[in-house]
């Protein structure tokens, strides 16, 4: 497994992902305005994964809120989920989800236990980015494969 401290794939979207803190990823979710959303996310998802590598992934939710999502879209992120599924449960050493909003940390809290089943790594919330960095990291080190 390739164990690099930066990330060195195709060339991930700025407005969406920040790769500076391999193997911690920052994703802000895209909001409902930005073209192509759904395609560029899946894209950098694709990108990360290919790399090979155990990454935790933080994940700055949208303003808009998941019941707010297009049904296509959501359509296009299940069937992405349901092909990398075993790349997922390979690589990813979870996800941290960066968040202050008690309405959203709530629905969030909820989710964790539904979504087990297809993405069975651990899951959690940070108030901040150092918060989540910690966390993150936290999880790589789970199995041995901690940031610098």
């Amino acid at each position: 497994m390739n164990q690099q401290h930066h990330y060195s794939g195709e060339t991930l979207d700025s407005e969406i992902f920040d790769s500076s803190r391999w193997p911690v990823v920052f994703l802000r979710f895209p909001a409902l305005e930005m073209p192509n959303r759904t395609d560029r996310l899946l894209a950098g998802l694709t990108h990360i994964l290919t790399q090979q590598q155990r990454v935790a992934l933080v994940w700055i939710p949208a303003r808009h809120g998941h019941e707010r999502e297009p049904h296509e879209q959501e359509k296009q992120a299940s069937r992405w989920m349901k092909q990398y599924k075993n790349e997922l449960r390979d690589y990813c050493a979870g996800y941290v989800y960066l968040t202050c909003e008690p309405e959203v940390r709530e629905s969030l809290s909820a989710m964790f236990p539904k979504v087990k089943k297809i993405l069975p790594f651990p899951k959690t919330l940070a108030d901040d980015m150092d918060d989540a960095y910690r966390k993150a990291t936290a999880f790589l080190a789970l199995d041995g494969a901690v940031a610098e």
